[in-house]
């Protein structure tokens, strides 16, 4: 195989069914490229629906219990056989050329991991709607990124990203010790360039995310985030981590203050300063509860 596709599910047959419809699709010969599915036991017919699939490619359906996103992948990479590893998720819907993509930028740079463009779905649509052009469809990096760009760690998003399995096999993977939403993948980022593995960008490897969460979900999602934020800071307790998740005085002297007056804070219905100071809430429960000493004093 030249590339293998990982992906963990739970309980998402409805989407899964979507991609694997899409990888069906692809420019790339079905002799090149696997399907691995890492389930983590789920109980809504997922298997089933597998079973009567019949697909043009090789699909190495496995399951495994449910110890998170990052334990499954890590399971389903080590299962892989392909040199390539194309990392994506359950609700990513693979445009027909994005394999073929990702391997021709690895054969431009044969050491590096690849960024692919990611679009979200600002409503349903069916999968023959889904194209660059379309209203309802955005890009989900807002920066204009060229083509074959060289990116900074913080770019790595593992929705539609690839690496040679070596790589991902010498950095250790996903640490597993993220159990809560967020920041796993841009962590292991953080240290495959540590390694000196380039990360770069492909804007002709497109797939788009198929997901929709309501505004009382994200924030609880930024919360979790907040809460990983708070274990990724532990394990590199630098400057350059610090001011990435967002722990500059601005930022934490706002959020001080808005936990000082809850009156205030009962009146603020921006979504986004509810997300964010949800997300700040979680870091701080986070590092008072992983014990980050001076560091959390010197915030608090």
């Amino acid at each position: 195989m030249k590339i293998s596709v990982v992906v963990g599910t739970y309980n998402q047959r409805d989407t899964l069914k979507f991609v694997l419809e899409s990888f069906s699709r692809q420019t790339l010969s079905s002799a090149d490229y696997e399907l691995v599915v890492v389930d983590s036991f789920s109980t809504d017919g997922t298997d089933t629906m597998i079973e009567q699939f019949r697909l043009p490619f090789r699909l190495n359906y496995l399951k495994k219990e449910n110890r998170g996103k990052s334990a499954a992948r890590n399971f389903g990479v080590e299962q892989a056989t392909g040199e390539i590893i194309l990392l994506t998720d359950a609700d990513m819907i693979a445009d027909p050329n994005l394999l073929a993509e990702h391997l021709q930028a690895h054969g431009g740079q044969p050491n590096s991991a690849v960024e692919g463009l990611t679009y979200n779905l600002k409503q349903p649509l069916p999968l023959e709607a889904l194209e660059p052009n379309h209203p309802d469809i955005a890009p989900y990096i807002k920066q204009r990124l060229q083509n074959g760009q060289e990116l900074k760690w913080s770019y790595f998003l593992s929705g539609n990203l690839s690496l040679k399995k070596s790589s991902f096999l010498e950095a250790g993977g996903f640490d597993e010790n993220f159990n809560q939403y967020g920041w796993e993948d841009i962590e292991l980022g953080y240290r495959l360039s540590k390694m000196k593995v380039p990360l770069t960008y492909c804007s002709k490897a497109i797939n788009y995310h198929y997901h929709f969460v309501s505004a009382e979900d994200l924030v609880q999602r930024k919360y979790n985030m907040g809460r990983s934020a708070a274990y990724f800071y532990k394990k590199h307790p630098n400057f350059e981590i610090k001011m990435f998740l967002g722990m500059n005085p601005l930022a934490m002297g706002i959020f001080n203050l808005l936990r000082r007056l809850p009156k205030l804070r009962e009146k603020i219905k921006n979504q986004y300063w509810q997300e964010e100071y949800a997300y700040r809430l979680g870091l701080i429960q986070g590092l008072r509860s992983i014990s980050c000493g001076p560091t959390f004093r010197n915030l608090s």
